[in-house]
């Protein structure tokens, strides 16, 4: 993965910045380029010790460890999560000509990467919090339905105005990108659990 300099760091912070106010100029402020794509993956690096957290505590606190082997749950989980990262833009690069949006996709998958950063700030720490029993169930699923409603919704404006298509197909990119999530997650569930 190419490096970050500091300078873009403070381009992608401050773009995604105005994204979250909804201000459509936000998208100027990234590298919308192939090479930039492969920078913004720098934000999966950055979530991975949240991520790790999740692990440690599926396997201590609800007892996955007693189920199957750490190191293979360990080594699942971690492959899903580089899969999850990576499947969702290499299949709209490969669709992108089918669709009509080549030319704007990496308007659209620059700012998908950095969104992540607050989304994952949000979720993962709730999820860390539902795994101590600190939220209650039935909170824990109702914030866990917010955070997953409002994600779609993001996923759906950056698609809309990133892409610069209507409202049909950027709802159908983000069911595409959730689906892909599900059943990545749902594969890896399976492989740690059979």
């Amino acid at each position: 993965m190419p490096p970050l300099s500091i300078a873009e760091l403070a381009a992608a912070l401050h773009g995604l910045a105005r994204l979250i106010r909804l201000d459509r100029e936000g998208f100027e402020y990234f590298d919308a380029s192939p090479l930039g794509l492969l920078k913004s993956f720098w934000v999966a690096v950055a979530l991975l010790p949240l991520y790790g957290l999740h692990i440690i505590m599926d396997l201590t606190l609800l007892d996955i460890g007693q189920v199957v082997h750490p190191l293979r749950y360990i080594s699942v989980e971690l492959i899903a999560y580089v899969i999850d990262w990576v499947a969702f833009p290499v299949l709209l690069l490969s669709m992108a000509p089918m669709l009509g949006v080549a030319p704007m996709l990496f308007r659209f998958l620059v700012p998908f990467n950095w969104i992540q950063l607050p989304l994952g700030l949000v979720v993962l720490p709730l999820g860390l919090l539902a795994r101590l029993n600190v939220l209650a169930a039935g909170l824990g699923d109702f914030i866990g339905l917010l955070v997953i409603g409002g994600s779609l919704v993001i996923t759906t404006l950056l698609a809309r105005y990133g892409l610069l298509v209507g409202w049909g197909p950027a709802i159908g990119i983000t069911v595409l990108g959730f689906t892909l999530s599900l059943f990545i997650n749902a594969i890896a569930f399976v492989m740690t659990t059979g």
